[in-house]
C-alpha cells in the first residue's frame, strides 16, 4: 500500500505541474489555430516541459495501477480503482492554480474538492 501512495502522490504532483506549466495566460493565449502560433506553442520551453511530465503522469498511473493489482481486495478493480484514486489530482491542481497562477477558489469549487478527497479515502480503505 505505502507503494501505491507513492505513485499516487507521483501521479498528483506530475500532473500537477504539466497542467501548472500549461495554464500560463502568455502560452496559451492568442489564435491557437494559426499555424505560426501553434509552432512557437510547440517549441515553447513551458509546453515540452508539461509534455515530459504527462509521460510522468502516464507512466506513474502504469505504476499505481501494478501497485494495487498486488493487494487483493483492489486487484480486481485496479484500474477504476486508480482512475478514481488519481481524481485526488484535481486537488493539487487546484491549489497549485490558486498559488501559481492567481486563479481564486469560490466556495463550491472548495467544498467540490472536499468531497473529491472524502470520496478517494472510501474507495481505497
Amino acid at each position: 500500500m505505502v507503494l501505491g501512495i507513492f505513485w499516487l502522490l507521483a501521479f498528483c504532483i506530475t500532473n500537477t505541474l504539466s497542467i501548472v506549466l500549461l495554464g500560463d495566460r502568455s502560452l496559451i493565449s492568442g489564435n491557437l489555430l494559426n499555424a505560426d502560433n501553434i509552432l512557437r506553442l510547440i517549441l515553447n520551453w513551458k509546453f515540452i516541459l508539461a509534455m515530459f511530465f504527462a509521460v510522468a503522469t502516464r507512466i506513474s498511473f502504469i505504476m499505481l495501477n501494478n501497485s494495487l493489482l498486488k493487494i487483493p481486495r483492489l486487484a480486481e478493480a485496479s484500474t477504476s480503482v486508480a482512475t478514481f484514486a488519481t481524481l485526488l489530482s484535481l486537488v493539487f491542481i487546484l491549489v497549485a492554480n490558486y498559488y501559481f497562477l492567481n486563479e481564486r477558489l469560490n466556495m463550491q469549487q472548495a467544498v467540490g474538492a472536499f468531497i473529491v478527497l472524502v470520496g478517494v479515502t472510501i474507495m481505497v480503505k
